[in-house]
């Protein structure tokens, strides 16, 4: 039988009635390997989790039932029936346990107010049993000594007791170790392993899954119709806000369309006084802190006065804008179903976008070319002009003023310059845009120019300050590159564009070089001398006057033209002069006097500065001379 005694138990085994007992119940011997057969088939059927849960509400129900077996004897105390629970383990042949630590605490009442009990599981049957058939494993496999410890000890203490298992021989430990406490003990450190309690079906666990499916199948049905109402939407060539009435129908959740800038492009079921509170607020919400909230995924955002599910509106890489449902504070939970409906509605409005992005490009162009044949002189007539202005909705009867931009990396090897050039248009017409200014852009030159209709401005004056920001901005957006401007006067006859457009190039030519806005109005008497003299008039002063400077070696007859025409332009000022160029008094001094030797002149008359200076400014204008 066994070389161990067990107290209190009486077995007996009747050959010629095949009855073995067990005190009053009766038992029946079977080979251990027949469990570590039902072991592999459970995990091969119903997997690992159900298996484990199965073991372990298995164990859990021999330990209740030998525990109320147990508590019908005659024992002295609670401590020696909760000790009982080894011998049966052993008597059983599960394992021998050994106890390490034994600490029970009783309420006033006699009722056990918590346990705590730690010991050694030494020949485990499982652990042996799942080594054959599984190998060592990564986690502990004695479920059924879990289970079976944890009934035990929760029906004799009349409380929950959990065991956990947090060494295993089936790991490759050389003992299993165990420690069971009151659940209350565990401090939520045992919640996980209560899932394994819980007798959840098959049958209940595929009646989950189908609601899950069913309710899935309904959000991808309901996000489908969606889906081709907006798609129907674009392709009648509604607008975003016709997306949004659609979208707004159909699920009753109010929808905000918004520009990257998170001003308003469209908006279902939000009123204008609603849309100013929410406003407010989520500005507020996107500058805490010091860094500009992005939205770069599907994200839930809240203020005091609303919260919001937003995604991005992604077109060729690029976020153009945002799409979001709008809620009260007081909603919890979003519907899953929303996250999908709005990424389906950000990907219709991507494709408006697209449209319109497509659009409004052909007719930039068709703009662009229109603006060069003006600048050609291709039209016959005033009355042409406007006549082809009106097919593009351009009246080109109001006041302008031509501006030419010019750009320069700051960098030797420039990347993608065909693409930064699109990205800066894009740029400078939504700038203009958002200040509510018509213009016409075109491209000569390497250089953009932009036709500002200057009635749309509410003062002549702002257009300096405008355009000055319109610097910063780009600056801003682009810290890549330098940026410099040149305005022209105002005209009011379109078919003089060109003389404008001339007064833009002057200003930019012979503007300060350390200065990015140049207006020709404030070239004064140069300006108008030098857009109206004769080129090879200038040309012949010019060689005339600076003869013996063009004829010094390359590089330092540009260093000295370069050094004339800061020092003229700083009228004299020896020591602003040695700042702009970055060079020594010394160095300084020696140039103006090298100057000075080669055209026999004295650089401080002030007949001799002038003239020189508006020579020097002439052959700029003509494209003869640069300074950089």
């Amino acid at each position: 039988m066994s070389n161990q005694t067990f107290p209190e138990t009486s077995l007996h085994l009747s050959e010629r009635e095949g009855i073995i007992q067990l005190d009053d119940e009766r038992i029946v011997l079977t080979s251990s390997a027949v469990f570590g057969t039902l072991r592999k088939d459970l995990a091969e059927n119903i997997g690992n989790e159900r298996m484990k849960g199965f073991l372990i509400r298995y164990g859990w129900n021999l330990g209740v039932n030998d525990a109320k077996r147990a508590l019908k004897k005659d024992f002295s105390s609670t401590e020696e029936v909760l000790r009982q629970g080894s011998v049966f383990h052993a008597l059983k042949g599960y394992t021998k346990a050994k106890t390490t630590k034994f600490q029970i605490h009783f309420h006033p009442d006699k009722k056990v107010e918590d346990v705590h009990v730690e010991g050694i599981w030494y020949s485990s049957y499982e652990a042996e049993e799942n080594s054959k058939q599984f190998g060592v494993e990564k986690h502990p496999v004695c479920h059924t000594l879990i289970g079976y410890a944890s009934g035990y000890y929760s029906t004799v203490c009349g409380h929950t007791v959990i065991f956990k298992e947090i060494a295993c021989k089936g790991t490759g430990d050389p003992v299993c170790r165990y420690i069971g406490k009151s659940l209350h003990c565990w401090q939520g450190k045992a919640d996980e392993e209560l899932n394994y309690y819980e007798n959840q079906t098959i049958v209940k666990e595929l009646e989950v899954a189908y609601s899950m499916l069913l309710e899935e199948r309904n959000n991808l049905e309901k996000a489908a119709i969606i889906h081709e109402r907006l798609t129907e939407e674009v392709i009648n060539g509604n607008d975003l806000q016709s997306i949004a009435a659609a979208v707004y129908e159909t699920t009753s959740c109010p929808l905000l369309i918004e520009n990257t800038y998170f001003e308003k492009l469209a908006c279902a079921g939000i009123t204008d006084e609603e849309y100013a509170k929410i406003e407010a607020g989520f500005k507020e919400l996107l500058h805490q802190g010091d860094d500009k909230l992005t939205i770069k995924e599907t994200k839930r955002l809240k203020d005091e006065q609303h919260q919001r599910l937003m995604t991005p509106i992604r077109l060729q890489k690029k976020i153009l804008g945002y799409c979001s449902f709008i809620y009260e504070t007081s909603v919890r939970d979003f519907p899953k179903v929303d996250s999908m409906i709005l990424e389906r509605a950000a990907t219709v409005c991507s494709l408006y976008l697209l449209n319109e992005k497509t659009s409004f490009e052909a007719m930039e162009r068709m703009k662009g070319h229109f603006l060069e044949q003006i600048l050609n002189g291709y039209f016959p007539s005033k009355q042409e002009i406007l006549k082809r202005g009106g097919y593009m909705n351009i009246d080109l009867s109001l006041s302008f003023r031509m501006i030419v931009l010019t750009y320069q990396s700051r960098q030797s090897h420039p990347v993608n310059e065909l693409f930064f050039h699109e990205q800066l248009m894009e740029t400078i017409f939504h700038y203009f845009k958002r200040q509510k200014v018509q213009l016409v852009t075109g491209q000569r030159d390497g250089n953009i120019i932009l036709l500002i209709q200057t009635d749309s401005l509410t003062t002549e004056e702002k257009l300096p300050e405008l355009c000055s920001c319109l610097i910063d901005h780009l600056g801003g957006v682009y810290p890549a590159y330098l940026f410099r401007m040149g305005v022209s006067t105002k005209g009011k006859q379109i078919e003089q564009a060109a003389t404008y457009y001339k007064e833009a190039i002057i200003a930019l030519k012979i503007g300060a070089h350390n200065e990015t806005l140049f207006l020709f109005e404030n070239l004064g008497v140069t300006g108008i001398l030098l857009s109206s003299q004769d080129k090879e008039a200038v040309k012949q002063k010019a060689h005339y006057l600076l003869g013996p400077l063009f004829e010094s070696e390359g590089a330092k007859k540009n260093e000295l033209v370069k050094t004339l025409y800061i020092f003229l332009s700083n009228g004299g000022n020896l020591e602003k002069t040695m700042n702009d160029l970055s060079l020594s008094m010394s160095g300084l001094r020696y140039r103006v006097e090298k100057i000075e030797s080669l055209l026999d002149k004295d650089l401080r008359d002030p007949q001799v500065s002038y003239e020189l200076l508006l020579t020097l400014k002439a052959l700029i204008v003509a494209g003869d001379i640069t300074i950089l």
